[in-house]
C-alpha cells in the first residue's frame, strides 16, 4: 500500500506497518474550657449477506500476523487544528463567673498541552482533545521568605588602600539601601500562592480546546495495497482497524482518504476504524467526496453488525444511531470485486460525532459566556453529572481573564440553579456559598491566623478574591487562627476500628460543649458520625453540620494546629491516657477535622457563638470556647434538643426517672456543671449512677441523681 500526504507526496522508505499520519443566638448550657488540662486513579459485500465478510477476514494466522503489526506502528496519523473555543430559652450567662444563674446552660471557664498516545492516537487520559493553557492567573507561583540581607546583591566597594568599604569616596558607588520584607506580606501572598497552585492542578482544568481531530488514510493503484493473500495492512480488518481516539459532543472525528484501489491482484476493499463513544446518545456518521459506490457499516464491540448505509451511486452515505458508551467500529468498503481495474476506488471523508444531549441543549441556551460554557461542556461530555472537579473548574474558568464580569457571575449563577440537583449535596451546598453569598466570606484568615478582607463574589470581583473564595469554601485553605504553634500536615485515617466515644480527646479549647454532643453522638448514633464526613480523595474533608434545621457544609483540609513538640494543640483522638497525639504520626482524624471544620463554619455566624470568627479561641467567648450544649447537639445530629435542670420538680426539672429514660434511649445525652461539658454514657441499675464521660479523656465520672443535683447540673438531650 503506497502512502501519499495530503499534498500528494509519496511517502518512501514505506512499512505496512507504518501507514498513517495524524495531523496535529443565645441559648442555655454553655461551656467552655476547663482547668483539668494543659492548654495545647476476503471480499467486500453487502453487510446483511450472510457471507459477512467479517468471517472471511477472521482466519487465525492472519488476525495474528495483524496483531503483531499494530503495536508496533509509531502513530503517523496527523492530527487537524481544532477550532478554539474559547427552641426559646433563656439568655446566656456572661464571662463574669459572678454571674450564676443555674436556670442557664450556658457557662464558661476561663483558661488560659496533552501527549498523543503513539498506538491509539488518542490521549493519555482517553480524551482526544488539546488542552489549552492555563489562565495566567492560575500559573503556578513559587515563594519562599526572602532574607533581606541577601536582597543586597551589590559588589562590595573596596578602599584601594586599606581594602575598607567606603561610600561617598570618589570613583566608589554607595551600597544601595538594604530593605526588610515585611513576613505579613510575604504570608498573604503565600496564601494566594497556595491557592492559585491547587487550582493550576490537571484536575481541574476544564478550559480544553473541542473540535474536529482529522486523520488521514491514502492508498494509491501500485505498489502494496491490501494485500490480504499475505496478511493484513492496518485499517484492512476489524481485527487491525485503526483506533481514531474517543467522539464526544464538539469532540468530532474525520477521516480522509482512499478505498477501493488495486494492484496486480490486490484490492483495498475495506477501511475499518474503530472509535471510542464517550457517552450514550446520537452518533452520525456521514460519508462524503465520494467518486464510486461505496458502502458504510457500523459494528458493536463483539463485531455484531449495528446498522449499515448502502446508498445507490455516489450518493452519501449516513447513519444517525443511538449508542451507549463503548467502542464500536466504522467500515467503509467498496463494492467492485475486480482486481484489474478501479470502477469502485474512490476518495472519501468520514465524520462521526455526537449530538448534544440535554444537559448540553440547555448549556448552550442559559449560558453565555464562552469560557464558562465551554468549561461546563467539558465537564459533563462523557457524563451526566457534575463532579467536585468539573464544579471547581467551572468556577474557576469565569476568572480567566483577570476579573469576574458580570456575564460570568450571571453565568456562575444560571448553572448552579439549573444544575446544583445533579450536584453531591456538599459540593452543591459549598459551590452556592462561592456563588452567591454567605457571611463568612467577607474574610480569609489562611495559615498565618491574621484576617484578611474577602468578600462575597460580584462583578468586578478579581481573579485573586474569586481563587480565594473557592479555595476558602471549597479547598479547606482557610484554615482557623491560632494563638500559637504552627499548622502540620496530619498522618492517619479518618477513622480506626469504628466509631466511639473514646474516641474525642479535648485540647487547648473550651469546645468542651461540642465534644460532649460529639462523643454522645458516636455513643448512641455512629451512623451520623460516619454520615458528617465525605473524604474528598485528595487530603481534604467535607464535614456536615445542621445549622437553622439546613445540612450546612465546610471543607477541611488535614493541616492540623500543632505545639512546638509536635502534639495536637486542639482536639485529638483519645486513647484512654489522656494524652496528646502527634500530629504527623498515625492518628485517627475524625475529632480533630470535625473541631476544625466547626471552628470554620463559626464565621458564618450561624453557630450562635458570641464571636463569629473563624478561630478556635481559648478565653471566654472566643470562636468556638464556651458555647451552648442544645446548640452542640443541634449542629452535629440535626436532631432538635430540650434542655433541664437535674432536680426531683420544677420549672425544667429532669427527675431520676426521667433522666433515666433518655439515657436507656437512644437520646444523646450531655451535662454540665462547674462550667465543663460531659457525657452520659449509660445507667447502672444496681447501682444507681450514671457513668459520664469527660471529653478530656481523663477524671470521668459516676454519680448517682441526687450527686447531680448537689453539683448543681443540667442536661441537654436531643429528642429523639
Amino acid at each position: 500500500m503506497l502512502e501519499f500526504n495530503l499534498d500528494g507526496d509519496l511517502f518512501t522508505g514505506f512499512d505496512a506497518s507504518n501507514a498513517y499520519q495524524r495531523v496535529a443566638g443565645g441559648d442555655p448550657s454553655a461551656y467552655g474550657l476547663s482547668q483539668q488540662k494543659n492548654l495545647q486513579p476476503g471480499s467486500a459485500s453487502d453487510p446483511l449477506s450472510a457471507q459477512d465478510p467479517i468471517s472471511a477476514l477472521a482466519d487465525d494466522d492472519q488476525n495474528q500476523q495483524a496483531a503483531t503489526l499494530k503495536p508496533h506502528r509509531p502513530a503517523l496519523w496527523n492530527q487537524g487544528t481544532p477550532s478554539q473555543h474559547h427552641s426559646s430559652q433563656p439568655a446566656g450567662v456572661a464571662a463574669d463567673p459572678s454571674q450564676t444563674d443555674q436556670g442557664s446552660d450556658r457557662q464558661q471557664d476561663n483558661s488560659d498541552p496533552a501527549q498523543i498516545d503513539q498506538l491509539t492516537g488518542g490521549h493519555q487520559d482517553g480524551r482526544a482533545i488539546a488542552s489549552a493553557q492555563q489562565p495566567a492567573s492560575a500559573e503556578r507561583l513559587e515563594l519562599a521568605p526572602a532574607d533581606p540581607a541577601d536582597l543586597n546583591t551589590a559588589p562590595p566597594q573596596l578602599d584601594q588602600l586599606t581594602g575598607e568599604t567606603e561610600a561617598g569616596f570618589f570613583g566608589f558607588m554607595p551600597m544601595p539601601t538594604i530593605f526588610e520584607i515585611d513576613p505579613d506580606v510575604l504570608s498573604y501572598l503565600g496564601e494566594r500562592a497556595e491557592v492559585n497552585n491547587l487550582l493550576a492542578e490537571d484536575r481541574f482544568d476544564r478550559d480544553q480546546s473541542t473540535g474536529t481531530e482529522t486523520f488521514y488514510n491514502f492508498t494509491w493503484g501500485s505498489g502494496f495495497s491490501a494485500n490480504e493473500a499475505s496478511g493484513y495492512d492496518v485499517t484492512d480488518s476489524i481485527g487491525n482497524a485503526a483506533d481514531i481516539g474517543t467522539v464526544a459532543y464538539r469532540d468530532d472525528k474525520q477521516v480522509i482518504g482512499t478505498v477501493g484501489y488495486g494492484s496486480g491482484c490486490n484490492r483495498d476493499y475495506n477501511d475499518f476504524f474503530s472509535f471510542h463513544a464517550g457517552k450514550s446518545g446520537t452518533y452520525d456518521l456521514s460519508l462524503s467526496n465520494l467518486g464510486a459506490n461505496v458502502g458504510l457499516a457500523l459494528y458493536d464491540d463483539s463485531g455484531s453488525l449495528v446498522t449499515w448505509s448502502n446508498k445507490w451511486g455516489t450518493q452519501d452515505e449516513n447513519i444517525s444511531t443511538f449508542l451507549n458508551e463503548g467502542h464500536y467500529t466504522s467500515r467503509i468498503y467498496s463494492y467492485n470485486s475486480s482486481a484489474w481495474n478501479n470502477n469502485g476506488a474512490t476518495g472519501f471523508n468520514l465524520n462521526i460525532s455526537r449530538q448534544a444531549d440535554l444537559f448540553e441543549q440547555v448549556t448552550n441556551c442559559l449560558i453565555d459566556d464562552s469560557s464558562v460554557k465551554n468549561a461546563t461542556l467539558n465537564s459533563i461530555k462523557y457524563d451526566y453529572n457534575f463532579d467536585r472537579n468539573d464544579v471547581i473548574g467551572i468556577l474557576k474558568s469565569a476568572g480567566d481573564y483577570g476579573s469576574v464580569t458580570n456575564t460570568e457571575l450571571t453565568d456562575l449563577r444560571q448553572f448552579w440553579n439549573t444544575f446544583n440537583g445533579t450536584m453531591r449535596a456538599d459540593i452543591a451546598g459549598l459551590s452556592k456559598k462561592v456563588v452567591f453569598s454567605d457571611d463568612s466570606n467577607a474574610w480569609y484568615t489562611g495559615y498565618d491566623s491574621i484576617r484578611n478582607e474577602l468578600g462575597n463574589l460580584e462583578a468586578g470581583s478579581s481573579t485573586q478574591n474569586l481563587n480565594l473564595l473557592i479555595g476558602k469554601q471549597m479547598l479547606g485553605t482557610d484554615r482557623p487562627m491560632i494563638h500559637t504553634g504552627s499548622y502540620t500536615q496530619a498522618g492517619g485515617s479518618l477513622f480506626v476500628d469504628g466509631i466511639n466515644a473514646g474516641d474525642v480527646d479535648q485540647g487547648a479549647t473550651g469546645s468542651c460543649y461540642f465534644l460532649s454532643a460529639l462523643a454522645g453522638t458516636a455513643n448512641e448514633k455512629a451512623e451520623l458520625i460516619e454520615d458528617m464526613f465525605t473524604d474528598n480523595g485528595d487530603g481534604t474533608y467535607s464535614v456536615r453540620f445542621y445549622t437553622n434545621g439546613q445540612a450546612d457544609y465546610v471543607t477541611v483540609d488535614s493541616m492540623m494546629a500543632t505545639k512546638a513538640d509536635g502534639t495536637y494543640l486542639h482536639a485529638d483522638a483519645g486513647d484512654g491516657t489522656a494524652t496528646d497525639a502527634v500530629v504527623a504520626d498515625n492518628n485517627e482524624l475524625w475529632v480533630a477535622l470535625a473541631e476544625k471544620a466547626y471552628a470554620q463554619l463559626n464565621e458564618s455566624g450561624r453557630l450562635g457563638q458570641q464571636e463569629a470568627t473563624n478561630r478556635y479561641g481559648i478565653a471566654s467567648n472566643e470562636g468556638i470556647s464556651w458555647g451552648s450544649l442544645t446548640n452542640g447537639i443541634e449542629h452535629v445530629t440535626g436532631l432538635s434538643a430540650t434542655w433541664g435542670n437535674v432536680n426531683a420538680s420544677g420549672i425544667n426539672g429532669v427527675s431520676s426517672a426521667e433522666l433515666q429514660a433518655l439515657v436507656n434511649g437512644d437520646n444523646v445525652v450531655t451535662v454540665g456543671w462547674s462550667g465543663h461539658a460531659r457525657t452520659i454514657m449509660s445507667y447502672d441499675d444496681s447501682t444507681g449512677e450514671y457513668t459520664i464521660r469527660n471529653p478530656y479523656d481523663e477524671n470521668h465520672s459516676s454519680l448517682t441523681h441526687a450527686e447531680l443535683i448537689s453539683r448543681g447540673a443540667f442536661v441537654s438531650w436531643s429528642n429523639t
